[in-house]
Protein backbone atom coordinates (compact mmCIF):
# COMPACT_ATOMS: atom_id res chain seq x y z
CA UNK A 1 0.00 0.00 0.00
CA UNK A 2 1.35 3.66 -1.32
CA UNK A 3 0.53 6.77 0.44
CA UNK A 4 2.40 9.80 -1.58
CA UNK A 5 2.25 13.83 -1.07
CA UNK A 6 3.74 15.28 -4.02
CA UNK A 7 3.83 19.05 -3.66
CA UNK A 8 5.69 21.29 -6.92
CA UNK A 9 5.32 24.51 -8.32
CA UNK A 10 2.00 25.16 -4.88
CA UNK A 11 0.17 22.28 -6.55
CA UNK A 12 -1.05 19.73 -3.93
CA UNK A 13 -1.29 16.35 -4.71
CA UNK A 14 -2.54 13.36 -2.54
CA UNK A 15 -2.92 9.69 -3.37
CA UNK A 16 -5.10 8.66 -1.21
CA UNK A 17 -7.33 9.56 1.78
CA UNK A 18 -6.76 8.00 4.71
CA UNK A 19 -7.83 7.91 8.57
CA UNK A 20 -5.70 8.26 11.51
CA UNK A 21 -3.03 9.76 12.76
CA UNK A 22 -3.62 13.11 11.70
CA UNK A 23 -0.60 15.90 10.71
CA UNK A 24 -0.53 19.37 9.38
CA UNK A 25 2.77 20.91 8.07
CA UNK A 26 4.10 24.60 6.89
CA UNK A 27 6.71 24.68 4.45
CA UNK A 28 8.93 27.85 4.12
CA UNK A 29 11.59 29.15 2.20
CA UNK A 30 13.82 28.19 4.62
CA UNK A 31 11.42 26.04 6.78
CA UNK A 32 9.35 23.35 7.98
CA UNK A 33 6.91 23.57 10.43
CA UNK A 34 3.85 22.47 11.76
CA UNK A 35 1.41 19.76 14.25
CA UNK A 36 1.35 16.28 14.48
CA UNK A 37 -0.97 14.40 16.80
CA UNK A 38 -0.73 10.29 18.61
CA UNK A 39 3.10 10.35 18.53
CA UNK A 40 4.17 10.32 14.87
CA UNK A 41 7.50 11.52 14.05
CA UNK A 42 8.41 13.96 10.96
CA UNK A 43 11.92 12.63 9.01
CA UNK A 44 13.40 15.17 7.19
CA UNK A 45 15.79 14.61 4.07
CA UNK A 46 17.69 17.36 2.58
CA UNK A 47 19.03 15.19 -0.05
CA UNK A 48 22.52 14.44 1.85
CA UNK A 49 20.94 12.71 4.99
CA UNK A 50 18.02 11.71 7.57
CA UNK A 51 17.15 14.12 10.25
CA UNK A 52 14.34 13.59 13.29
CA UNK A 53 12.59 16.46 13.27
CA UNK A 54 11.93 17.02 17.29
CA UNK A 55 8.56 17.46 18.40
CA UNK A 56 7.59 19.72 21.35
CA UNK A 57 3.32 19.67 22.39
CA UNK A 58 2.56 18.15 19.21
CA UNK A 59 4.64 20.92 17.39
CA UNK A 60 8.19 21.10 15.48
CA UNK A 61 9.86 23.86 13.46
CA UNK A 62 12.84 23.25 11.65
CA UNK A 63 15.09 24.75 9.46
CA UNK A 64 15.06 22.42 6.17
CA UNK A 65 18.24 23.67 4.54
CA UNK A 66 17.21 23.19 1.12
CA UNK A 67 18.65 25.73 -1.64
CA UNK A 68 15.68 27.86 -4.05
CA UNK A 69 14.37 25.83 -6.53
CA UNK A 70 15.64 21.89 -5.19
CA UNK A 71 13.69 19.21 -3.68
CA UNK A 72 13.20 17.92 -0.26
CA UNK A 73 11.30 14.78 1.35
CA UNK A 74 9.98 14.40 4.61
CA UNK A 75 8.86 11.35 6.32
CA UNK A 76 5.54 10.82 8.29
CA UNK A 77 6.27 7.61 10.75
CA UNK A 78 4.43 5.64 13.31
CA UNK A 79 4.83 2.56 14.91
CA UNK A 80 1.91 0.67 13.32
CA UNK A 81 0.80 2.60 10.77
CA UNK A 82 1.96 3.09 7.00
CA UNK A 83 4.89 5.81 6.50
CA UNK A 84 3.55 9.11 4.18
CA UNK A 85 5.94 10.46 2.08
CA UNK A 86 5.96 14.08 1.22
CA UNK A 87 8.22 15.35 -1.68
CA UNK A 88 9.01 19.61 -1.29
CA UNK A 89 10.44 22.46 -3.70
CA UNK A 90 11.68 25.45 -1.61
CA UNK A 91 10.05 28.37 -2.57
CA UNK A 92 9.25 31.66 -1.92
CA UNK A 93 5.92 31.39 -1.67
CA UNK A 94 5.03 29.36 1.61
CA UNK A 95 3.22 25.65 0.85
CA UNK A 96 1.30 24.23 3.45
CA UNK A 97 -0.06 20.32 3.56
CA UNK A 98 -2.89 19.96 5.90
CA UNK A 99 -5.37 16.76 6.76
CA UNK A 100 -2.91 14.36 6.04
CA UNK A 101 -3.26 11.15 7.87
CA UNK A 102 -1.87 7.66 8.80
CA UNK A 103 -3.44 3.82 8.14
CA UNK A 104 -2.54 1.25 10.57
CA UNK A 105 -0.64 -1.32 8.39
CA UNK A 106 -2.94 -4.02 7.25
CA UNK A 107 -0.58 -6.64 9.02
CA UNK A 108 0.35 -6.00 12.60
CA UNK A 109 3.22 -8.65 12.43
CA UNK A 110 5.20 -7.34 9.82
CA UNK A 111 6.83 -3.36 9.35
CA UNK A 112 7.54 -1.25 6.76
CA UNK A 113 10.32 -0.21 4.19
CA UNK A 114 10.25 2.96 2.16
CA UNK A 115 12.44 5.53 0.71
CA UNK A 116 13.14 7.58 -2.81
CA UNK A 117 15.67 7.06 -5.68
CA UNK A 118 17.00 10.55 -6.45
CA UNK A 119 19.65 12.48 -8.37
CA UNK A 120 20.92 15.07 -5.01
CA UNK A 121 22.77 18.75 -6.08
CA UNK A 122 25.60 20.03 -3.90
CA UNK A 123 28.44 22.90 -3.84
CA UNK A 124 29.04 26.25 -5.46
CA UNK A 125 31.48 28.61 -4.10
CA UNK A 126 29.39 32.00 -5.42
CA UNK A 127 25.76 30.71 -4.11
CA UNK A 128 25.31 27.28 -2.53
CA UNK A 129 23.10 24.51 -3.98
CA UNK A 130 21.99 21.80 -1.32
CA UNK A 131 18.58 19.47 -2.10
CA UNK A 132 17.31 16.72 -4.10
CA UNK A 133 17.62 17.75 -8.14
CA UNK A 134 15.38 15.18 -9.44
CA UNK A 135 13.84 11.29 -8.63
CA UNK A 136 13.71 8.87 -10.97
CA UNK A 137 10.50 6.71 -11.82
CA UNK A 138 10.67 2.76 -12.81
CA UNK A 139 13.79 2.15 -11.07
CA UNK A 140 14.15 -2.00 -9.44
CA UNK A 141 15.28 -2.22 -6.24
CA UNK A 142 15.86 -5.67 -5.38
CA UNK A 143 15.80 -6.63 -1.65
CA UNK A 144 17.38 -10.42 -0.63
CA UNK A 145 17.16 -11.96 2.99
CA UNK A 146 17.08 -15.33 4.31
CA UNK A 147 15.27 -17.70 1.94
CA UNK A 148 13.98 -14.66 0.48
CA UNK A 149 14.14 -11.91 -2.79
CA UNK A 150 11.57 -9.52 -4.25
CA UNK A 151 12.08 -6.94 -6.82
CA UNK A 152 10.22 -3.18 -5.68
CA UNK A 153 9.54 -0.75 -8.51
CA UNK A 154 9.36 2.66 -7.58
CA UNK A 155 6.46 4.64 -8.79
CA UNK A 156 6.05 7.81 -10.83
CA UNK A 157 7.04 10.08 -7.85
CA UNK A 158 10.26 8.00 -7.72
CA UNK A 159 8.77 6.26 -4.69
CA UNK A 160 8.87 3.21 -2.78
CA UNK A 161 7.21 1.26 0.21
CA UNK A 162 6.81 -2.30 1.20
CA UNK A 163 5.45 -4.41 3.69
CA UNK A 164 8.01 -7.05 4.88
CA UNK A 165 8.60 -9.79 7.89
CA UNK A 166 11.47 -8.43 11.19
CA UNK A 167 14.55 -9.21 9.98
CA UNK A 168 17.25 -8.18 8.19
CA UNK A 169 17.81 -7.42 4.22
CA UNK A 170 20.18 -6.13 1.51
CA UNK A 171 19.39 -3.71 -0.67
CA UNK A 172 20.72 -4.06 -4.32
CA UNK A 173 20.08 -1.31 -6.96
CA UNK A 174 21.69 -1.53 -10.18
CA UNK A 175 23.23 -4.78 -9.28
CA UNK A 176 25.26 -2.80 -6.34
CA UNK A 177 24.57 -3.36 -2.62
CA UNK A 178 23.54 -0.36 -1.27
CA UNK A 179 23.57 -1.21 2.21
CA UNK A 180 21.59 -3.69 4.75
CA UNK A 181 18.34 -2.91 6.48
CA UNK A 182 17.22 -3.89 9.53
CA UNK A 183 12.63 -4.31 9.74
CA UNK A 184 11.12 -4.62 13.26
CA UNK A 185 7.60 -5.19 13.99
CA UNK A 186 5.39 -2.12 13.32
CA UNK A 187 7.66 -0.12 12.78
CA UNK A 188 9.10 2.15 9.26
CA UNK A 189 12.91 1.77 8.25
CA UNK A 190 14.14 4.42 5.33
CA UNK A 191 16.41 3.58 2.88
CA UNK A 192 16.90 6.33 0.24
CA UNK A 193 18.98 5.30 -3.44
CA UNK A 194 21.41 7.90 -4.61
CA UNK A 195 21.27 8.06 -8.59
CA UNK A 196 24.02 10.13 -9.12
CA UNK A 197 25.23 13.81 -8.06
CA UNK A 198 25.27 16.74 -9.67
CA UNK A 199 28.40 18.96 -8.16
CA UNK A 200 28.22 22.53 -8.59
CA UNK A 201 31.28 24.94 -8.95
Amino acid sequence: MRFVVVISLLLLFLNTSCAGTGVAVDITLSGIQGRVSDGADIILFDGTGLNTIPVSNNTFSRAHGITTGYYGAFFIVKKGFYPVTVIFQAMDKPVKVDRVSLTPLKDAEKGALTGIVYKSVKGGKLKEHRGILQTFKGEKITLTGENFSRNIITDDNGMFTVELLPGAYDVFYNNKNTGKVTIDKGKTTIINVQKGMLLMD
